[in-house]
């Protein structure tokens, strides 16, 4: 006969035993570990450091043929990525199968007032010809910027969101590719893209500026499409030095890239007459693109914007997203070139110029350090 002391201690044995076997198989968790996995789970839900420079880069990338087609079924080992010249180790990849995050800009400003019918049905027609799990914001931009929704594949939702669009005043374009991009864009993982129909002319923006908005989206990874329709005749004045945005140098990129520390100030300080708003429009919504590697598409009106929004859309159906980690891990502040190729065939790349690394508080001191001349 078994004492009882030796049936107690044998069955806190077999209770001990489903105890741990529970724990390994992830049954039950210590406290102490649990609460480690909500503060990991929060912390990973948590949104991104709004500073879109960070360590891995996100490159989108358009492959054509010799006679323009566009090339897919290409695999990661096809593509060669090379930062200042210096090979880089693509760190992941998305084909053209994968769904896209679109933030479509529309420009509800004065100048559209007579226009939303024909804008809604563009923007309508551009959301049916996506994919059907491709996921889509609708932003407006005027005085304010307004999101009219989450991102979502539900074409209904966006359909009611698209025909609430009402228009109002003044031109927030700036302020809404900035807030677009880091509030919204940000912490999401995957392609992604801004799609901005406008004319162009900021007359409102408070938060951002034309060259912040261009080194922005140098930084951010994502392309940047264009559609800028034709106001000119509208009514509204062709020059208003009093509303027109920053004048940028005569070639931005090439300034941002050698880092011309010329200010838009010191420029209208010497006497220098306005520019046509419109020139500058054209010359902000083509650097926009060109720094992203998207394309800027021109539509005499507001009504023939349909088949550039067609033309845009066929595009994010056959565009490549790579990323990599640079082997260059310097945090000085210097511009760095990206370079896309193909290993085999005779294909044409377009992908993003580059972009500037971003800086350790050190060296920032040290600049500081330097212009006040210590």
């Amino acid at each position: 006969m078994i004492p009882k002391w030796l049936m107690k201690y044998r069955k806190a044995i077999a209770a001990g035993s489903i105890l741990t076997l529970a724990m390994m198989s992830g049954l039950l968790v210590p406290p102490r570990a649990l609460g480690q996995g909500r503060r990991v789970e929060q912390e990973q839900q948590a949104p991104d450091v709004i500073k879109v420079n960070t360590a891995l880069v996100t490159v989108p990338v358009v492959v054509t043929d010799r006679y323009g087609q566009f090339v897919t079924g290409l695999s990661r080992n096809d593509f060669t990525v090379r930062e200042n010249g210096d090979p880089q180790q693509i760190a992941s990849f998305s084909s053209t199968e994968a769904p896209f995050n679109v933030a479509l800009l529309i420009d509800t400003s004065r100048s559209t007032r007579n226009k939303l019918g024909a804008i809604r049905k563009a923007a309508l027609n551009f959301i049916k010809q996506l994919q059907p799990h491709d996921r889509v914001m609708i932003v407006t931009f005027d005085e304010k910027v307004n999101f009219l929704g989450d991102f979502t594949s539900d074409r209904r939702e966006l359909e009611r969101a698209i025909r609430s669009v009402k228009s109002s005043y003044l031109t927030s374009l700036y302020d809404a590719i900035h807030i677009t991009i880091n509030e919204k864009l940000a912490p999401i993982k995957g392609r992604k893209a801004i799609v901005a129909l406008t004319d162009g002319v900021d007359t409102g923006s408070r938060r951002a500026t034309y060259e912040s908005t261009l080194e922005l989206v140098s930084n951010a990874g994502v392309s940047a499409y264009a559609i800028q329709y034709e106001t000119r005749n509208d009514g509204g004045p062709v020059m208003s030095p009093l509303a027109l945005p920053p004048r940028p140098g005569s070639n931005f990129f090439s300034r941002f890239v050698q880092g011309d520390p010329g200010s838009t100030h010191s420029r209208q300080s010497q006497g220098q007459p306005p520019r046509d708003r419109y020139l500058i429009a054209t010359d902000y919504l083509r650097s926009l693109a060109a720094q992203s590697g998207a394309l800027y598409l021109r539509a005499e009106s507001v009504e023939s914007s349909s088949f550039a929004f067609a033309l845009i859309a066929n595009e994010l159906r056959n565009q490549y997203t790579l990323a990599y980690y640079p082997t260059n891990d310097k945090r000085d502040g210097g511009f760095r070139t990206i370079a896309v190729s193909v290993k085999s065939g005779d294909f044409s790349v377009r992908s993003r110029q580059g972009y500037r690394a971003s800086k350790d508080e050190k060296s920032e001191e040290k600049d500081q350090d330097k212009k006040s001349g210590y």
